[in-house]
């Protein structure tokens, strides 16, 4: 069995879970450069059973040239880069590790909201050009803080706001209503009710064609002035433009944002010219997590491609299987 890995942190933490591929038979090869475009990864792909992908595309390009490729495995959540109904089609399976990042996403929102709400990374400029001058900023006990998406990652972030005395108001149209009885937590009946309402917009969503640019100019003239947005999921659930016209403009306060429509974020992007703060995709990537990650996707691995348990795979449900790959 191949391996095409192109995800750069697999197994990155945790070289046991190579070892564990490469105990079982699997041979593996790299892609260390990327995130790629499928046609480099087309122009590897023969002779490969196992695609491990990080941020990469992944499509019909790929699929067509592959002859004996049997699952694409995300390397982490994110499923948007992966032509999911085309790999269908090919009998391909598609897996991902479903919440083994959710702390550490959780954990770099929270980061993210005291960054942008005091305004430390201003500060830091200054400071570092001997400038101690010294700008209000807002806190995040007594708010509240409005999310949308309330899955792994979503709860997460309600449970580590716990401690700092804010009022949680969030909307996810698939939300577990057993888990919003038992927690602190007012569910609202849209994204533009809590819009209205909220000091803090955190958007915990995937990207699908419903999320698309679910923040733009119409959401965010909804905003108070004083809002500010954070996104730690999917690059494209935010209109960049818009957002960046609105903090130019003062409709609202501030933002921050770990992911983009294109990475890296272009130097020519209106954001660069904003007080917005700007990591580059970063809320997964903490050794634990990524330790975490690598081991599950093996688990994945195994049971999908040498114990045939075609059901841990997101599509599962409608797959033919590929018996001439198997």
């Amino acid at each position: 069995m191949n391996v095409l890995v192109t995800s750069r942190s697999f197994g990155k933490h945790d070289p046991a879970a190579v070892q564990q591929l490469e105990a079982a038979g699997f041979t593996i090869a790299r892609m260390d450069n990327g995130p790629y475009e499928s046609a480099p990864i087309a122009a590897r792909i023969r002779g490969v059973d196992v695609l491990i992908v990080g941020n990469d595309t992944v499509d019909e390009t790929v699929f067509a040239a592959a002859d004996r490729l049997k699952l694409v495995h995300m390397n982490g959540t994110g499923l948007d880069g992966i032509d999911i109904a085309a790999a269908t089609r090919r009998g391909i399976s598609v897996a991902n590790v479903s919440g083994a990042n959710k702390n550490a996403v959780a954990e770099l929102t929270i980061a993210l909201m005291l960054i942008a709400g005091r305004r430390v990374h201003e500060h830091i400029e200054l400071a570092q050009d001997g400038d101690w001058r010294r700008h209000a900023g807002h806190e995040i006990g007594g708010s509240t803080v409005g999310i949308i998406g309330l899955g792994n990652i979503g709860r997460r972030v309600v449970e580590l706001l716990a401690g700092f005395g804010v009022t949680i108001v969030g909307f996810d149209p698939n939300l577990d209503p057993s888990w919003a009885r038992a927690s602190r937590f007012e569910s609202a009946g849209s994204a533009e009710a809590v819009f209205r309402r909220a000091d803090w917009i955190v958007l915990t969503v995937p990207l699908t064609p419903a999320t698309r640019n679910l923040i733009d100019r119409r959401a965010l003239g909804l905003m108070k002035p004083t809002a500010i947005v954070i996104n730690t999921s999917r690059g494209g659930i935010v209109d960049e433009v818009a957002l960046a016209e609105a903090l130019t403009e003062g409709t609202i306060a501030g933002a921050a944002l770990d992911t983009f429509s294109v990475e890296p974020l272009p130097i020519d992007s209106p954001l660069r010219r904003t007080q917005a703060v700007i990591t580059p995709h970063i809320a997964a990537t903490s050794i634990e997590t990524s330790a975490l990650v690598s081991r599950r996707v093996v688990e994945n691995v195994l049971a999908i491609v040498r114990e045939h348990q075609t059901s841990v795979a997101v599509n599962a449900a409608e797959l033919i299987p590929n018996t001439a790959t198997i």
